[in-house]
């Protein structure tokens, strides 16, 4: 199955959902026999969308995120070097988080140590 053809799918399984509903469920309650938010859906569905072969998962982006925050705070062109990690922290909010807390630890001003 193309990736079209299974968000177009996805899509429709929602809106069917939606229609059965008639809008009593707000975007925080979870989805009938998913467990899944109205939200929850839309998130996995971008991430599937924007999703292609090679790249990397959360894993592998993060045994990498020392190195590219290290890039990022000498003003290289940490993107250019390393498009896969740059690529999967625009789609990964967690991964995303943890990258602007390590380059903020990296790039804050401490006091010396004494």
């Amino acid at each position: 199955m193309q990736m079209t053809n299974l968000i177009d799918k996805l899509k429709q399984i929602f809106a069917n959902q939606q229609k059965q509903t008639n809008g009593q469920m707000t975007s925080q309650t979870p989805r009938p026999n998913t467990g899944l938010s109205e939200e929850d859906i839309k998130r996995l569905m971008h991430m599937i969308d924007h999703t292609h072969e090679g790249m990397f998962s959360c894993e592998e982006t993060f045994d990498l995120l020392d190195e590219y925050v290290e890039l990022v705070a000498s003003h290289e062109e940490a993107a250019m070097l390393m498009p896969y990690v740059q690529r999967h922290l625009d789609l990964c909010e967690h991964c995303n988080e943890a990258y602007e807390a390590l380059l903020l630890a990296l790039t804050a001003d401490f006091p010396p140590a004494t």
